[in-house]
């Protein structure tokens, strides 16, 4: 996202977008406890601007471009799909995918600009998904550009800052314009494995651990007696 946000601010091109169409980007999201997930991804643009995203390393529109775009290690592109609708003259590009880790999404170009946290905190999941900064961005003229979130996650939501919450459910939608001081996505999730074993395990060595004291003590004042 952020190579579009750079091309939004410093080309003229810009005033064509305003006035001949907009881009939008959605992005649904599947996470696991242990991490990982799945992920749909659909955005679309006017055909006419289309060689605008053209250069390296931009949000693309070519079906090997896009696949190059998603492709890492720990991450499967299961299908793109790029089609063009006449009736409104976009061209819209649809992914599939499924990660191993999802703070690991950054070894992507895709994702390469953002920043993922995932962590247990005793009953309870915190997830982050830092969106670069855009500076300039606060024009309003970008308000046409639209990013939305959408997430499922593992267990019931204790709390989020999204837009829009429904049990596991959470959607975050943005302006381009929303950008300018950067934006992190951010809910703490019910863990529904329950307590976290390591905090389990970490209790019963401690308890252990007094038994032991209190045995030892215990042996060597009955053997002073």
């Amino acid at each position: 996202m952020r190579y579009i946000v750079h091309r939004l601010i410093v080309l003229p091109a810009l005033f064509l977008l305003f006035f001949s169409g907009c881009l939008n980007y959605e992005q649904d999201t599947r996470l696991r406890e242990d991490g990982s997930g799945s992920m749909d991804i659909h955005y679309w643009v006017s055909e006419n601007v289309i060689s605008w995203f053209s250069g390296d390393g931009m949000l693309t529109f070519n079906r090997d471009s896009v696949y190059a775009q998603y492709e890492a290690e720990g991450i499967t592109v299961h299908s793109v799909r790029v089609e063009n609708r006449d009736s409104d003259s976009t061209r819209h590009v649809h992914v599939s995918l499924a990660f191993d880790d999802i703070t690991a999404l950054p070894a992507c170009a895709g994702f390469r600009e953002m920043k993922f946290s995932w962590l247990r905190e005793g009953d309870v999941y915190r997830f982050i998904q830092e969106l670069p900064v855009s500076s300039g961005s606060e024009q309003a003229m970008l308000d046409r550009f639209t990013f939305t979130y959408r997430y499922d996650f593992p267990g019931d939501l204790r709390s989020a800052n999204a837009d829009s919450l429904d049990g596991s459910h959470a959607a975050w939608v943005f302006q381009l314009s929303d950008l300018h001081e950067g934006r992190k996505l951010e809910a703490v999730i019910v863990a529904g494995s329950g307590t976290n074993v390591w905090w389990v395990l970490a209790v019963l060595a401690v308890v252990l651990i007094a038994a032991i004291i209190f045995y030892r003590k215990r042996k060597k004042y009955t053997l002073k007696v």
